[in-house]
């Protein structure tokens, strides 16, 4: 498949979003927990709704909320890899980022014929895909953020542990705050770019120094 088919259908697209954001898509998502290994270790995300009130933070204004600020910018042509990069808080925030950027910007260029440089931040690498790929980008905003709170509620369901039900209901009750996160943020600048998540920055940072951990970050 190659790039700039502005004529895709929106069928095609959904398939493609679906691809590139499910658990299955050979980039290794599943292996990092972005500091919430952390919280449940110590007793900060202990069951559904602690789940919920964590990742909805993270939503708003968590580095979910830069993503798709980030998203939005790559997708315009911006150069907005090295600010991305920048604001990772700390090392593993930094690591996770730059391998699932480099994981996913290879994938794009073997199956999609893209062209996309070494060395891009995650959702900058998504937000230029989507752009040659002529995917609208409002759908890929929105299927970014529920990857990344399924990726999440998959850690708190083999962690905690909570059972697949709750972890449904978790993600039900987080989709209306996907739409809302989406609609304000994605026509930001990087001006804008910011947030106040300090708990899951620190926790972030504590699970550099764990010494068991099952999660990359």
């Amino acid at each position: 498949m190659k790039a700039g088919n502005d004529m895709m259908s929106e069928e095609r697209q959904f398939q493609i979003l679906q691809n590139w954001f499910s658990p299955a898509f050979p980039i290794g998502a599943f292996s990092y927990s972005h500091g919430l290994e952390s919280a449940i270790y110590h007793g900060v995300v202990t069951d559904k709704v602690s789940l919920q009130s964590w990742i909805d933070c993270l939503l708003r204004q968590g580095a979910s909320r830069n993503d798709i600020i980030f998203i939005t910018a790559a997708y315009r042509g911006e150069d907005v890899n090295q600010l991305c990069l920048a604001l990772s808080a700390g090392r593993e925030r930094f690591q996770e980022t730059t391998e699932l950027g480099r994981a996913f910007t290879q994938i794009m260029r073997t199956s999609c014929e893209l062209a996309m440089p070494d060395g891009l931040a995650y959702p900058v690498a998504v937000g230029g895909a989507a752009q040659q790929m002529g995917l609208d980008v409002s759908k890929t905003a929105l299927a970014y953020l529920q990857g990344f709170c399924t990726n999440l509620i998959s850690v708190a369901v083999r962690s905690i542990p909570i059972g697949q039900g709750d972890g449904q209901q978790c993600l039900m009750a987080l989709l209306p705050v996907i739409e809302e996160v989406c609609a304000d943020f994605m026509h930001l600048t990087i001006d804008d770019v910011g947030g106040f998540a300090l708990a899951a920055d620190i926790y972030s940072l504590q699970h550099e120094t764990a010494e068991q951990r099952i999660y990359r970050t």
